[in-house]
């Protein structure tokens, strides 16, 4: 993906001009000032039961709750009091995605949005933390969160790579624009540290 600090090889004057979406996904999503941090996909699931006792699939807004949610737990958890009384918090980067299913039934190369959502997330370690002393508290968190389902995955040493991933076009079509996948309310990447 072109950022705006990239240079042509074979003129290294010409900078590349990329989209202004493009430029927002430079911004809000650039890692250069990050320490090690962990790529995490938190499943939600797909309905829950109204106090009526009937079922409601569950649409993007209670999935945003819930990883807002997570991310008091998680920041409680990590930091203590201090999240509360300075505000202390960890740095993220959250992406709202709904899986595809691919069937034969259906048209090739057609997918219908019919997954289940879930949530592909990039998370500074705390100095006093290492990565799986993060993932016990990750999992002990999501598992405190009403639509939390039990597949989890975190892994060590994520890079540029796994921001593309989740930058990524596919399973975003529950949105009417990109942005609209990205959970802003619950997004935190300070420029210098806190």
């Amino acid at each position: 993906m072109p950022t705006l600090r990239t240079m042509h090889s074979e003129h290294p004057a010409m900078e590349i001009r990329s989209s202004p979406l493009e430029s927002a996904k430079a911004y809000f999503f650039d890692t250069a000032t990050w320490g090690s941090f962990c790529d995490v996909t938190l499943t939600l699931k797909q309905a829950h039961q109204s106090d009526r006792g009937t079922w409601i699939r569950i649409d993007d807004y209670p999935c945003r709750q819930a990883f807002r949610h997570f991310m008091k737990l998680l920041n409680r958890a990590v930091f203590g009091a201090a999240s509360r009384r300075h505000g202390k918090r960890l740095r993220v980067l959250p992406i709202l995605e709904k899986g595809e299913v691919c069937s034969s039934s259906l048209r090739a190369g057609e997918c219908s949005p019919s997954g289940r959502w879930h949530i592909h997330a990039a998370i500074e370690l705390p100095a006093h933390l290492n990565a799986v002393g993060l993932e016990k508290l990750i999992r002990r968190c999501w598992s405190n969160v009403e639509l939390g389902f039990g597949r989890i995955l975190v892994r060590a040493g994520a890079n540029a790579g796994w921001i593309n991933y989740m930058l990524k076009g596919r399973q975003k079509s529950q949105f009417d624009g990109f942005l609209d996948c990205i959970l802003l309310e619950s997004l935190h990447n300070p420029i210098a540290d806190a």
